[in-house]
C-alpha cells in the first residue's frame, strides 16, 4: 500500500500583509513559497509540485470553504491549471499511488482553509464590504429618487484626452434611460483625425459630417433639457462639453450639478482596494467601463468598446443593473458613529484603517 499524499508546503516567513489582502479580494493571488506537493512517502523526491492559487475572495462571498474549493481547481504547473484530480493524474501512472493521493485531499483541503482563513479575517475584507454597502444603500437611494425623471446618457469620442486643451470632439452619442437612442453624431473636426488607439474613428468618416457648431444646438438642448446626464466618468465628458464651447464660442448652459457619474458607483460596487505605499492610504480603483459591464452583468461587453453610442447604451444598462442591486438588497442607512478620541499610534496599517473606517 502506498504512503503518497498531497501536501501543503509553506516557506512564507513573513505574517500576511494586508495589501497582499486586497489583491487576492479583487483579482485573487499565487503567493511565492506556497505550493501543493503530491509526495510519494516521508523523506522521498516530490512527484509533483503545484502552484497554489487564491481565486477573487470577494467572488466567493468571502466564505473560506468555497474559495478553498476554488483552489483544488487551480493548481497551476508553470502557467497551466489543474484540478487536483488532474493533479494527481500527472503526478504518477501507479493507480496504488493515485489512490493514497486522492484518499489525502481532505486533508489538504483543511490546510487550504487553514491559509485562507486569515485572509477572510483581515480588517481589509471590513473596509471591502463597509464600502459595498453604502454602494448599495447610495443605489437603492437613486432608484428611488430616479423614477420618472428624464435620464439622458451620453458618451463622446475625441481626438484626444479630456486634459488636452487641443483635443475635439468627433462623437457625440447620447441614449436615454432605456438605452433608446436620442442621437449619434459624428463631427468633423476641421482637419485631419491623427491616429489614436481610444477610437476607431477615420477622417474619412467625418469627411461629410457636420462641425461641431451645426450639431451644437440640439445636443446641447438635450443635455439641458434632462433631469439627469449620465455618463461613464463625467468629469472628462464634461470638460469635452465645456472646452469646445468656449474654444468655438459656443452657448453654454449644463449644469454639472445634474450629472450623474457611473463610473464613480461601479468604483464604490465593485472597484478594487489597493495600498498606495508612498502615501499611506487605501483607495479604490475605477473599473473600465467593459470590466464593470462583465463583472455587474456577467456577460461579455456588446459591441465596440470605443464607439460612443454602444458605450452610452453599455453604461446605461450597467446603470440599470446596478440600481437593481440596490433596490434589492437589505442595507439600511448606517446610524452616525460618535467621534472617539484619535489615539497616537506608530502603526501606519493600523491608522490608515482608523482613517478609512472614519472616512
Amino acid at each position: 500500500m502506498s504512503n503518497a499524499q498531497l501536501i501543503l508546503i509553506d516557506k512564507r516567513k513573513q505574517p500576511l500583509k494586508e495589501y497582499l489582502v486586497a489583491v487576492a479580494a479583487s483579482d485573487g493571488i499565487s503567493l511565492k513559497g506556497v505550493e501543493i506537493m503530491a509526495s510519494p512517502e516521508k523523506g522521498a523526491t516530490s512527484l509533483l509540485n503545484g502552484q497554489v492559487f487564491i481565486p477573487p475572495l470577494e467572488a466567493y462571498n468571502f466564505k473560506v470553504k468555497k474559495i478553498a474549493q476554488k483552489s483544488l481547481e487551480t493548481i497551476f504547473i508553470d502557467e497551466e491549471a489543474f484540478t487536483v484530480e488532474a493533479f494527481i493524474e500527472k503526478s504518477s501512472e501507479d493507480e496504488d499511488v493515485r489512490k493514497a493521493l486522492t484518499k489525502s485531499i481532505a486533508r489538504l483541503r483543511k490546510n487550504l482553509e487553514k491559509l485562507i482563513q486569515p485572509f477572510c479575517e483581515s480588517e481589509v475584507i471590513d473596509l471591502i464590504n463597509e464600502r459595498r454597502n453604502d454602494a448599495l444603500f447610495k443605489l437603492k437611494e437613486h432608484a428611488q429618487n430616479l423614477k420618472g425623471k428624464n435620464i439622458v446618457c451620453i458618451d463622446i469620442e475625441a481626438t484626444n484626452i479630456s486634459t488636452d486643451p487641443d483635443a475635439d470632439i468627433i462623437q457625440l452619442s447620447a441614449c436615454d434611460g432605456e438605452g433608446k437612442e436620442l442621437f449619434n453624431q459624428l463631427i468633423n473636426p476641421g482637419y485631419d483625425i491623427p491616429e489614436n488607439d481610444k477610437h476607431n474613428i477615420t477622417t474619412e468618416m467625418v469627411q461629410d459630417a457636420p462641425l461641431l457648431a451645426k450639431a451644437w444646438d440640439e445636443i446641447h438642448d438635450t443635455l439641458r433639457d434632462a433631469d439627469v446626464v449620465l455618463a461613464y466618468s463625467t468629469e472628462s465628458d464634461f470638460m469635452y462639453l465645456e472646452k469646445s464651447a468656449e474654444k468655438k464660442m459656443l452657448r453654454f448652459e449644463l449644469d454639472y450639478n445634474t450629472w450623474l457619474d457611473a463610473a464613480e458607483l461601479s468604483k464604490d460596487l465593485i472597484g478594487a482596494i489597493r495600498w498606495h505605499s508612498e502615501r499611506m492610504y487605501w483607495f479604490y480603483k475605477t473599473p473600465k467601463l467593459t470590466d464593470a459591464y462583465a463583472k455587474v452583468l456577467d456577460k461579455p461587453f456588446p459591441g465596440d468598446a470605443h464607439d460612443a453610442l454602444a458605450d452610452a447604451q453599455a453604461t446605461v444598462e450597467l446603470f440599470n443593473a446596478m440600481l437593481k442591486r440596490g433596490e434589492q438588497s437589505q442595507v439600511e442607512q448606517k446610524k452616525p458613529k460618535k467621534v472617539e478620541k484619535q489615539q497616537v499610534t506608530n502603526n501606519l496599517f493600523a491608522a490608515a484603517f482608523a482613517n478609512a473606517k472614519r472616512s
